[in-house]
C-alpha cells in the first residue's frame, strides 16, 4: 500500500470521529431547551436509545436541579456518566439487549410506563429518543410473549426488511411504541426531542416512536411481514397487530428532530472540504449490500484524484441462521477492497461504533491495504458472513467501542491528491 493511501485511510478515520463529536447528543439536546422547564410543571426526564445517556447527560446539565425522576434505558457498553451535574435525583439506567429483545427490555417497558404515570395538565414529561429504542422497549399484545416479539425481529432482521418495515411491525405489536408511551402520559405535556438513525425516516420510525403519533396502518405491518417473515410466522402474528391505542393519542405533545444521518454526512463533508477536498453529497440510500457495493465501486472508478463522495447509507443483508462475527458496514468494505481503484479509500463506518457483532464501527479499506493477503479467505469470509476478523488481520477496523450516538452508517470514498 502506498503511503498516500495509507495517509488518505487515516484522514477518513479522522473525518469519521471528528464528525461524530461534532454531533454530540449532550450538546444537541442542551442547546434545544430554554433556560428553565414550564413553570410549576413536575419535570420527569424519559431517554431511550444507544444515546440515551449522552441525551440525558445534556438535559441535566440545564435542568438537573428541576428534575424530580429520570429513567436512561440504553444498550450494554453504552457509557454513562453523570457526575459533575447538579441534580435533584439520581438517575436510574437500566440496560437492555439489542437488535433482538430480551427479559430486561421489557421490564425497561414497564419502568418507563411507570416513569409517566400519576402526571396532571401541569406537569411535563421530557422523552429523549434515539435509534435502538425499539429493541430496548418490549412489551407485546396480551396473548403474545417476549419470543414471538424475538422471533419476529431475527426474521425481519436475517430476511433483509429495511429498518422502516421492521419498526412497522414493531410498533403494531407494541403496548408502547406508537404512542403509546406518550398516551399514558396524558394528561401531561409530553415533549420529544429525537435523533434519528433511519435514512428517509420520519418521527414515528425512531425507536419506533413511543411518544409520537403514528401514520401507519395495521394492513401495512402485515404487508410487511408476508414479505419478509415465514408464513407460519406472518399468520401468527397477524391477528395481534392494532391500529388504535388504549385511549385517543394526546394532542398536548410537541416533537423535534435534533439531527439525522443528512446532518452526520454534512458534517463530514464540511471536514473534508477544510482538508482541501471537493466533495459531493449524495442523497441516503438503503438497498441491498450487493447493490451499495457495485455504487461505490463505480462511484470509485469515476472519482478524480482530491475528490470525495459522501453518503449516508442503510444498506439490508439477509443472513444465513449460520454466520461468523462482522456487520454491514465491514461486509460493505471487505467487498470492495480488492476492486477498488489505486490510490482510493473507501471507508464504512457505523456511527453507534458497533456494526453487528464485529466489535469494531466498521472498516476503511484501500485496495493496497490488501497486500499478498490470501484472496480465498475473503472470499470465504464475505460467503461466511465472517468479515471482522479479515478486517482485524489487516489492520482496517474501525475501532472506537460503543460511541454514545446513533446517526445511522456513514460511506466516504476518496481519492488521493494528484501529484504535484
Amino acid at each position: 500500500m502506498s503511503a498516500a493511501e495509507e495517509a488518505l485511510r487515516r484522514v477518513l478515520a479522522e473525518v469519521f470521529l471528528e464528525s461524530l463529536s461534532a454531533l454530540d447528543p449532550a450538546r444537541l439536546v442542551a442547546e434545544a431547551l430554554p433556560p428553565r422547564p414550564p413553570e410549576g410543571a413536575r419535570v420527569r426526564l424519559f431517554a431511550a436509545g444507544k444515546a440515551a445517556a449522552a441525551m440525558a447527560q445534556g438535559a441535566l446539565s440545564r435542568w438537573g436541579d428541576s428534575i424530580e425522576g429520570t429513567l436512561v434505558v440504553t444498550v450494554d457498553g453504552a457509557p454513562t456518566d453523570f457526575r459533575g451535574l447538579d441534580l435533584r435525583s439520581a438517575p436510574v439506567v437500566l440496560r437492555a439487549a439489542h437488535p433482538v429483545p430480551d427479559e430486561r427490555s421489557v421490564a425497561a417497558a414497564h419502568a418507563a410506563l411507570a416513569q409517566v404515570d400519576g402526571l396532571g395538565p401541569k406537569d411535563f414529561v421530557l422523552a429523549l429518543i434515539s435509534g435502538g429504542s425499539s429493541a430496548l422497549l418490549v412489551l407485546p399484545p396480551p396473548g403474545l410473549e417476549l419470543e414471538d416479539e424475538r422471533r419476529v425481529v431475527r426474521a425481519l432482521l436475517e430476511g433483509g426488511a429495511p429498518i422502516h418495515d421492521v419498526n412497522l411491525v414493531r410498533r403494531h405489536l407494541s403496548r408502547i411504541k406508537g404512542g403509546r408511551l406518550a398516551a399514558a402520559a396524558a394528561p401531561a405535556l409530553v415533549q420529544t426531542l429525537a435523533l434519528s438513525d433511519v435514512v428517509g425516516g420520519a418521527l414515528h420510525d425512531i425507536g419506533s416512536g413511543p411518544t409520537v403519533p403514528d401514520p401507519t396502518t395495521a394492513a401495512e405491518a402485515r404487508a410487511a411481514l408476508a414479505r419478509y417473515a415465514p408464513a407460519e410466522l406472518a399468520a401468527r402474528l397477524a391477528p395481534y397487530l392494532d391500529d388504535t391505542t388504549e385511549q385517543p393519542f394526546p394532542t398536548r405533545t410537541e416533537a423535534h428532530l435534533l439531527a439525522g444521518p443528512e446532518d452526520f454526512a454534512r458534517v463530514a463533508a464540511a471536514h473534508l472540504s477544510a482538508g482541501g477536498f471537493s466533495v459531493r453529497i449524495d442523497p441516503p440510500e438503503g438497498g441491498d449490500a450487493r447493490d451499495v457495493v457495485e455504487k461505490r465501486l463505480a462511484q470509485a472508478a469515476a472519482l478524480a484524484p482530491g475528490s470525495a463522495i459522501v453518503v449516508a447509507c442503510e444498506p439490508t443483508l439477509a443472513l444465513p441462521p449460520v454466520r461468523g462475527r462482522g456487520g454491514r458496514a465491514g461486509w460493505v468494505a471487505l467487498a470492495a477492497l480488492k476492486k477498488l481503484p489505486p490510490g482510493v479509500a473507501l471507508l464504512c463506518g457505523a456511527s453507534d461504533g458497533t456494526d453487528g457483532s464485529s466489535s469494531a464501527a466498521g472498516a476503511v479499506v484501500s485496495s493496497g491495504a490488501a497486500g499478498d493477503f490470501d484472496a480465498t479467505r475473503i472470499d470465504a469470509a464475505l460467503a461466511g458472513y465472517d468479515d471482522a476478523p479479515i478486517h482485524r488481520a489487516l489492520g482496517t477496523a474501525i475501532d472506537t467501542g460503543p460511541t454514545g450516538q446513533n446517526l445511522t452508517d456513514l460511506h466516504i470514498l476518496a481519492r488521493v491528491f494528484p501529484e504535484n
